[in-house]
């Protein structure tokens, strides 16, 4: 059957749908519910097109996803003259057009389209506040922010800082490391105290709607939030800060945190004030504001950013020491700063030689510098919050006893196991709290072994070096055989030799390493265990740790 015939009797077969016109081929204009829209059928050659339906000249109807831009279809003389808005039906990659036939595609796009306008005023708030920072932007028209938080939760004061770029609403206590670069000796950013700045969580977002058409935001609404009578929204503390908090200038800046299911929304607003200061924020707010502006707002500090694309928690705020910057150590240091980690701290002597660059995780860049001193610099590009202390020596007892007790985690990436051992006495001898992961590579390369270690459980790192009659023997943990360490190993002369492997097995450990964090800090991992890394599989064997005659975590005797 011809498409347009198909499109014609599926629209009739709508009783609040009258067709008005077919424009084209696959175009149609109709009324629904005493409203014209657009049809634009999907291409029926290309399987992963879609219909798109456009609200025709009606500047004033407001409801949630009808495009606020209007767009006028110039260039094609047979649409009608006028002002068509996109209605939004869909959300990116929710739907594989590809295997949708082409009836069942106008079918679902006007079954979305009944449903949208058939919401009920409740219905149509829930999805104004799911967009909300859409329409708050949209609403902006001069002023733009980029906001960092350490928290979400509590009422704050926030600095200022101005550069070129834009502008930056930091909270007291949050440091970014990029605000000291100097351009021409000139700080990039510049501290400016024109206005105070608040931070102000809403606990209860009922009736908090964004600026959408025939919908502005006035003062009113700010008051109505701070101090309305129908709906607290915000807490009893925020409240009492408030109502204590002195403002010393004349305008002030309130950025708002409203977090809830399907939303995360953070947006400031600049209020105009007569010409008094020395008063409460909350007298500010109710006595002395004269007008609302919203401001262009976008969070960006790394609590956010990383709860956007879904980070585990785990490791949020933790400080970790990372004694190794190798091959290994220089992907586990990367993934860890993007899994949560914002305070990293790199141990290793080693520079940066040609015989690294194809399996160190930075390939080439400033070779013969300092390893940690070029992870530093990488790793502190990626965000301003993330700070790494680089450390160009290779770490000895003294300093790993005191680092112990600034840290939260410690991992091991050496290969060197006599150096290993050494460092699994220390900690076991001077009462470690905190869990230690020693994470390496078989001599050849094929296999690689994890060790999660916490000092006041059974089992540590000489373990795996220790028989059942006590003594040091070869880490009873490898896998590997005499011909697959030779044939994998490269003589470079004066006993120099260097294993050749690919990156395969440093991305597998590396992925294993993550999960095993996860697993620790989430209480899943409950002993001291080892994890062995095959190509082929991730095992956790339990015969090998702990050893009851390990003479260095104490259990020879139970």
């Amino acid at each position: 059957m011809d498409n347009r015939v198909i499109v014609r009797e599926i629209l009739e077969s709508y009783e609040n749908i009258t067709i008005e016109k077919q424009i084209l081929d696959g175009v149609f204009m109709f009324k629904l519910f005493g409203k014209d829209f657009l049809l634009v059928c999907p291409d029926a050659d290309k399987l992963e097109s879609r219909p798109s339906v456009y609200l025709y000249n009606d500047e004033g109807f407001d409801f949630p996803h009808v495009m606020l831009r209007e767009k006028e279809f110039e260039d094609v003389l047979c649409y009608p003259k006028g002002k068509y808005r996109l209605v939004c039906l869909y959300e990116n990659e929710s739907i594989v057009n590809s295997i949708i036939s082409f009836d069942d595609k106008i079918v679902d796009v006007i079954d979305r389209l009944i449903e949208l306008l058939s919401m009920s005023e409740m219905d149509r708030k829930k999805e104004f506040q799911k967009e909300f920072m859409f329409y708050w932007n949209s609403a902006s028209t001069t002023q733009f922010a980029t906001v960092y938080l350490g928290q979400e939760k509590q009422f704050t004061k926030m600095e200022v800082y101005c550069s070129k770029k834009g502008t930056r609403y930091i909270e007291e206590g949050v440091y970014l490391s990029d605000l000291n670069v100097r351009e021409k000796n000139k700080r990039r950013w510049q501290h400016h105290i024109e206005n105070d700045v608040f931070f102000i969580p809403i606990t209860d977002r009922r009736e908090i709607l964004p600026p959408h058409r025939g919908y502005s935001w006035a003062i009113d609404n700010v008051r109505d939030i701070v101090c309305g009578k129908q709906i607290d929204h915000v807490s009893c503390d925020t409240y009492k800060r408030i109502k204590n908090e002195r403002a010393s200038t004349q305008d002030i800046i309130l950025v708002f945190g409203m977090q809830g299911e399907q939303l995360q929304a953070t947006f400031a607003a600049k209020l105009r004030c007569k010409n008094i200061t020395g008063r409460t924020l909350m007298e500010k707010i109710c006595d002395d504001a004269l007008s609302v502006e919203p401001i262009f707002t976008e969070r960006k500090d790394y609590f956010y950013l990383s709860n956007q694309i879904g980070n585990d928690i785990g490791l949020r705020g933790k400080k970790v020491l990372l004694v190794g910057a190798g091959s290994l150590g220089s992907y586990v240091a990367f993934e860890l700063v993007k899994n949560g980690v914002s305070s990293l701290t790199v141990y290793d002597e080693d520079k940066l030689a040609d015989e690294n660059i194809m399996r160190w995780a930075y390939g080439g860049l400033e070779k013969e510098a300092n390893k940690t001193t070029i992870i530093k610099v990488l790793l502190e590009l990626i965000h301003p919050e993330i700070q790494v202390n680089a450390v160009s020596t290779n770490i000895d007892k003294k300093t790993l006893i005191e680092e112990m007790n600034q840290v939260d985690m410690i991992i091991f990436t050496i290969g060197n196991s006599d150096s290993q051992l050494q460092f699994n006495q220390v900690l076991k001898q001077n009462a470690c709290h905190i869990p230690v992961i020693y994470a390496w590579l078989e001599a050849g390369g094929k296999f690689s072994h994890i060790l999660t270690v916490e000092y006041d459980k059974k089992g540590c790192y000489q373990c795996l070096f220790t028989n059942k009659e006590g003594n040091l023997v070869n880490n009873r943990a490898s896998i590997n055989d005499d011909h697959n360490f030779d044939v994998n190993i490269v003589r470079n002369g004066c006993g120099g030799t260097r294993a050749a492997y690919g990156t395969a097995v440093i991305l597998r450990t590396t992925a294993v390493l993550l999960d095993a964090i996860q697993k620790l800090l989430s209480g899943e991992i409950k002993n001291n265990t080892l994890i062995d890394i095959t190509s082929a599989n991730v095992t956790y064997p339990a015969h090998i740790v702990p050893m009851k005659e390990c003479k260095c975590c104490g259990h020879r005797n139970e």
